[in-house]
């Protein structure tokens, strides 16, 4: 058994992307390609790595306990092309924006890794809403944004980052029906919102106007972490990514809110202005997709590690 790097790459970018099509992009190939590395890699592993659904791929019990081993690999080939002096190196200024949940879940790892792996680039990063981060990058403030949304202008360039599933959620000890709540339903309990600039609240806003959800009393923030809070005392009912707050879910704090229909996946993606592509936007986009993970939690050194420094930003 002798699995190519191409094959776990298509495996790879296929279920961190969400589709063949999208891996053919990042990996300027052909979707019948990457599906037909992807199989060559099934055979060879006799089993399905990837459930083929119309929603979308999916991981099976294989493709689980393959994804660490690949993404190891092209960690590793990385690190060797660096090695061997195979990449150009990347110095100057990057602007960087984006919003809370990336910065409170993997945007430290992301900064950490690239200031080991290219010292002279220097990150400029901004936490903000969507709608103002793409401001920005319209303005030509910023140099890159990562947020919520799949489509913003044209003459953008936009790449798939990750996803995170939103679902409802209330205070643990609240008292809701044992049963998926009808759209209607949810006016009998307070909502907390994010502010209207987030792009996030304007695409489910869109998607609850469809589907006939009506609310009570509508409490907004611009932050993530108020809003947990405000749940969590059992303030209202409130939209939240299903990875973020797992834990809180596990520990018996919060607890999920079934509705008919629940909500759709939000997509997260990095945009720049066409004119805007350079080596180092590559660089980040694709480091982006390889640590994009809302479920982790920014890992801080002890007083003793002295092996990563402290940080240059601007």
């Amino acid at each position: 058994m002798n699995p190519t790097f191409k094959q776990l790459e298509a495996f790879y970018f296929s279920i961190k992307l969400g589709s063949f099509n999208a891996a053919a992009a990042r990996l300027h190939t052909t979707q019948s390609a990457i599906s037909k590395r992807v199989s060559e890699l099934e055979t060879m592993l006799d089993g399905l790595v990837l459930h083929r659904r119309p929603a979308g791929l999916a991981l099976t019990s294989l493709g689980h306990r393959l994804l660490p081993l690949a993404t190891q690999s092209i960690q590793l080939r990385t690190q060797i092309e660096d090695l061997a002096g195979t990449e150009q190196t990347i110095k100057g200024v990057l602007r960087i924006g984006v919003t809370e949940l990336i910065a409170l879940t993997w945007f430290s790892r992301l900064i950490q890794q690239l200031h080991i792996s290219h010292p002279e680039l220097r990150l400029e990063p901004l936490v903000e809403s969507g709608v103002t981060l793409f401001r920005k990058v319209e303005s030509g403030r910023l140099d890159l944004a990562i947020m919520a949304g799949t489509y913003w202008k044209n003459g953008y360039t936009t790449v798939r980052v990750g996803q995170t599933q939103d679902y409802w959620m209330a205070g643990a000890h609240v008292s809701i029906p044992n049963r998926p709540l009808q759209p209607a339903e949810f006016a009998n309990y307070p909502v907390l919102e994010q502010v209207e600039d987030s792009a996030k609240n304007r695409f489910y806003a869109a998607w609850r106007a469809e589907n006939g959800f009506v609310f009570g009393p509508v409490f907004t923030t611009n932050s993530l972490v108020v809003r947990r809070e405000m749940v969590a005392c059992g303030l209202g009912i409130s939209q939240m990514p299903l990875d973020y707050v797992r834990q809180d879910i596990d520990s018996g704090v919060l607890k999920i809110v079934r509705s008919n229909p629940m909500p759709p996946e939000t997509i997260y993606s990095a945009v720049c202005h066409e004119d805007s592509r350079s080596p180092a936007v590559d660089l980040v986009v694709n480091k982006a997709i390889e640590l994009c993970d809302f479920s982790c939690r920014p890992e801080y050194p002890s007083a003793d590690n002295d092996l990563n420094p402290t940080i240059p930003l601007r």
